[in-house]
């Protein structure tokens, strides 16, 4: 609006200019919006007598999340004749559209009954669907990409296992080789950035990153699939492959997750705000969807509850998983739907731990597959002892309880095959000064699951079941005072403890055996021993010290060594047989290969940065070769699937072993001839092009000298040419004694 004077006032209001004052108030204009109606799908069909009822329900229900207007329920009817009944839908308008979205997020799949699930969505998606055009245009279809064989290793001629070195910024996968170096694979620099991981049948290969975890896989090591999960520091399969569980100490943030990825990367952000805050993640394989995410367990009073990895449990046929809040109950999950099993967790006072039967088991006089089995235990409350409980999945029924008194603590140990579960239970003595173990053992397999009890004078602190064998053999490290030695910041032990073994087994029912009971075998004492490392085959052990400084022993033992001894004294323990005792200077883990053919011990830089890398050991305790690595961190060998033959071809296999035996060493003399004639070869091949270089050099030289004394150079000649005589002197030790003076 112009200045207005006293010689321009305008003659009526008409002309008077509004424009500047009106931009400056403007009032939007309101647009309508129906964000804040939500569209109840999969109601009960309701007469009119009913309507009331149904609309007080939903407007409880929807209460929770916002505040219902009123009239806000607007249910659709039909008329059928002589009645009116609604059409099984409605609108719902809440006081804003903050509140319906809480509403979609919370109710969207709520079961208001077993017949009625509601399918809550926005009223907007309406029209976003009416808008759809008739005439489907279909994506163009993406070119099939056959993917590789992620079991090829398994295809090997020479039957090999592979492992994995990771050192410094290196990962390499190698074959193993017995009588050469091993044979490399793939080498790749800065492939993962904190640790390597295999899946359980061997079929994945998983690298951790900032953003996510990789799996790698194939002939080729190509890229399978990605899980954007940030921070991600821990991962666990479930047993057959099929469902990844995947941690991470930085709650879910979208905002971050898309900051990190970036915009031309949004479209692969799997979160909603239904995952905000949480730090466990569920995912499929094969697809890399994004299942379920949850928060972590928390105590009653709000904190996170401490609890081991991995929190979910699998059960062996993946169709259940389950996890735990310390002290309170047992959540048991349904797959791949994610949703608890009936509704509601076991509510189990105190409980402490639990663990999956790891093997469906078959009934031996029916042949039906029993049910999942999972047992859990609660300690002393009160005037109520401790327990030990199995049950039934998905029943939930109880199989078996037994009480303990006087426990401190207790270990649950499920034989491989899942036919006996071992309770090892550190209990009081009566003055409460000292503990000792019990060992609990259930025929979980057997009628009415009866239970061995073996007490020991000691605390059993490491219990170890054989792999694979008739008589259920097991070992136990044990010792006076399980207290831990002093460890140092990165996890050795500083002091070196004594122990004792000892080994078990199950004595059968024969002429002078009346009843099977577990026996003790024999007892090795005064060892420094920290880990009981079973070959994945039965027969084989090796008692090892590991992340002990002082010490670092191996000592390789078969228990069937000696047959003739214990078929002369009738004790099977007099056939355990020490073969080999050897020594690695800074062992830290050991790892049997698949086959249980060889041992891999290694010293690891994140424990100690002295004489780090690894040494290959045959079953009988004979190195086969040392290998120190700088940097070295990690060595694993590649799982393999369980072998698909039966018991019976496995047993025609054996009876022909001695025909395979000579083939296999036919082709191990190939390979180290092969091997030597290529060094041969190599080494022809050097001195071949030394000649050569020398004859080039020689005529070049020569050309060089006709070409000087052509144009008058002279040769210089020695002044002094006599001979020159060189001496080698050998010494030769013959004796060497050392004495201590003083």
């Amino acid at each position: 609006m112009s200045t207005l004077t006293i010689d321009n006032l305008p003659a009526s209001e008409a002309e008077i200019d509004f424009s500047d004052l009106e931009a400056k108030f403007v009032i939007p204009e309101q647009e309508e919006t129906l964000e804040n109606v939500v569209v109840v799908d999969n109601l009960p069909i309701v007469e009119p007598s009913k309507e009331e009822t149904l609309i007080k329900v939903l407007k409880k229900t929807f209460s929770k999340y916002g505040k219902v207007k009123e009239n806000g329920i607007h249910m659709p009817k039909e008329n059928l004749g002589n009645t009116t009944k609604s059409k099984g839908y409605a609108f719902i308008e809440l006081e804003s559209a903050k509140q319906a979205q809480a509403a979609i997020r919370n109710l969207n799949g709520f079961g208001l009954s077993k017949a009625h699930i509601l399918l809550v969505s926005p009223f907007m998606d309406v029209e976003k669907y009416t808008e759809v055009e008739d005439n489907c245009q279909l994506p163009p279809a993406e070119p099939f990409a056959e993917r590789e064989h992620l079991k090829s290793w398994l295809t090997d001629d020479f039957g090999r296992d592979q492992f994995t070195v990771f050192a410094g910024n290196k990962l390499n996968v190698y074959w193993n080789e017995a009588t050469q170096s091993a044979e490399e694979i793939v080498s790749r620099s800065n492939w993962t950035e904190a640790y390597v991981q295999w899946s359980p049948l061997g079929s994945y290969m998983c690298t951790f990153h900032p953003k996510g975890l990789v799996l790698w896989g194939g002939p080729s090591w190509n890229k399978l699939m990605r899980f954007i999960h940030l921070g991600v520091r821990l991962a666990d399969f479930s047993p057959s492959e099929r469902y990844l569980v995947t941690m991470s100490q930085e709650p879910i943030s979208l905002e971050r997750v898309n900051q990190q990825l970036g915009p031309n990367e949004l479209h692969q952000n799997p979160f909603t705000n239904d995952d905000e805050g949480n730090t466990i993640c569920i995912w499929d394989v094969r697809t890399g969807t994004l299942l379920r995410s949850f928060a972590p367990p928390k105590n009653q009073d709000g904190s996170v509850a401490k609890v081991g990895w991995p929190q979910f449990k699998w059960s062996p046929s993946e169709n259940y998983f389950a996890r735990m809040t310390p002290g309170s109950s047992l959540a048991i999950y349904e797959a791949p739907s994610m949703v608890l099993l009936d509704k509601k967790s076991m509510k189990v006072p105190g409980i402490q731990d639990f663990a999956w039967c790891p093997r469906t088991i078959t009934d031996p006089r029916t042949g039906a597959v029993k049910p999942e089995m999972l047992a859990y235990w609660t300690p002393e409350e009160g005037n109520l002892p401790a327990r030990v409980s199995l049950i039934t999945v998905p029943n939930k029924a109880l199989v078996r309880t037994k009480n303990l008194f006087n426990v401190y603590t207790a270990a649950l140990h499920w034989h491989p095959e899942g036919h006996m579960l071992c309770v090892r239970v550190q209990r009081y003595t009566k003055s409460k000064k000292s503990k000792f173990t019990n060992l609990e053992i259930f025929r979980t397999s057997e009628k009415d699951v009866p239970v061995d009890v073996i007490e020991l004078k000691d605390c059993a602190v490491v219990f170890d079941w054989e792999p694979t064998s008739e008589n259920f053999r097991f070992a136990i490290l044990h010792m006076s005072d399980p207290t831990r030695p002093p460890m140092n910041a990165s996890g050795m032990a500083t002091v070196a403890v004594k122990t004792n073994i000892s080994f078990y087994g199950l004595e059968r029912k024969g002429k002078l055996v009346k009843k099977e009971s577990f026996r003790l075998l024999k007892t090795i004492e005064n060892k420094n021993t920290t880990a009981l490392k079973w070959s994945p085959r039965g027969r084989h052990i090796v008692l090892a010290t590991l992340r002990t400084i002082p010490s670092f022993e191996l000592d390789f033992y078969d228990l069937d060594f000696d047959q003739s001894a214990a078929a002369k004294t009738g004790n099977p323990g007099d056939a355990i047989t020490q073969v080999a005792t050897n020594e690695h200077f800074g062992v830290t883990d050991l790892d049997w290969d698949p086959s249980g053919r060889f041992v891999i011990t290694s010293a690891s830089m994140w424990r100690h940065s002295m004489e780090n890398g690894y040494i290959l050991w045959d079953f009988k305790g004979q190195q086969l070769r040392s290998v120190p690595t700088e940097e070295f961190k990690q060595i694993f060998w590649r799982p393999r699937p369980r072998s698909l033959l039966t018991e019976e071809q496995k047993r025609e296999v054996r009876k022909d072993l001695k025909s395979y035996t000579k083939e296999f060493e036919e082709q191990d003399e190939r390979k180290l001839h092969a091997a030597d004639a290529e060094l041969m070869a190599h080494r022809r091949r050097l001195i071949t092009e030394w000649e050569n270089w020398r004859q080039q050099v020689e005529e070049f030289l020569a050309k060089e000298t006709d070409e000087a004394l052509a144009g008058g150079y002279k040769l210089p000649i020695a002044a002094d040419t006599e001979d020159c005589v060189v001496d080698e002197i050998v010494e030769e030790i013959i004796d060497e004694k050392e004495e201590i003076i003083g």
